[in-house]
């Protein structure tokens, strides 16, 4: 892809990651009025807020010029070499989001509400950036550490006879527990697609290579 053509998906990333978190901000109080809609709608369009937003920040750090930022973010990049610190504090934030107490706080104080944006909006993007790095065995270790926890506290949800939050009824959480374990058994199933379809592409490309390589060489034999 050309310089033109890296310019215009990350403005058009950027722009979905502004609509998406123009959504949860608008719709947070009937969002929020649900644990399930709370955890399986509010907090993954801030994550995927900040995902895209962490592309369209990529895309336009390759194109700074060379000066002191480029070389700061440069230097920031090399903390996160192997994207294990950037996927260590996704999950931390997803983990940590789970909790019933920390969605009842988000309800009770706006300085716990903004923080949910903040670090979840942080995570999407930090995420977007570690993924890339990331080799696939550190990638399996954490989408595995996360759907684990995730499938775990969705039982825990179903099974407790008693409300774990206060704001939530009894019936609320169970159907929240459901959407945890399903969201566990979703993500690793479309992470391996992904995986799967990028190594075709990768092998076509390393098959289309010496053929247009080859084409090349002939080409210029003919020419001379």
């Amino acid at each position: 892809m050309n310089r033109r053509g890296q310019l215009s998906a990350g403005a058009w990333q950027g722009g979905i990651a502004g609509l998406l978190f123009l959504i949860a901000l608008s719709f947070r109080g009937p969002l929020e009025r649900s644990m399930t809609a709370h955890m399986l709608v509010h907090i993954p369009l801030l994550v995927l807020s900040g995902v895209l937003l962490g592309h369209a920040g990529l895309h336009a750090v390759s194109h700074l010029p060379d000066g002191h930022l480029r070389r700061w973010l440069t230097a920031l990049r090399g903390f996160d070499a192997h994207g294990a610190p950037g996927l260590l504090f996704a999950s931390l934030a997803g983990m940590y989001w789970m909790i019933p107490k920390a969605l009842d706080d988000v309800l009770l104080s706006p300085w716990v509400a903004l923080g949910k944006f903040v670090s979840l909006m942080l995570a999407g993007m930090w995420l977007a950036a570690a993924w890339r790095r990331a080799h696939r065995v550190i990638r399996l270790f954490f989408v595995g550490g996360f759907c684990w926890t995730s499938a775990i506290v969705g039982m825990l949800y179903q099974e407790s006879s008693a409300r774990l939050c206060n704001f939530y009824l009894l019936d609320d959480q169970t159907w929240a527990g459901r959407g945890l374990v399903i969201l566990a058994i979703l993500l690793p199933l479309t992470w391996l697609v992904a995986e799967m379809r990028g190594q075709r592409r990768r092998h076509t490309l390393r098959s289309e290579r010496p053929v247009r390589s080859g084409a090349a060489r002939s080409h210029v034999q003919e020419s001379s």
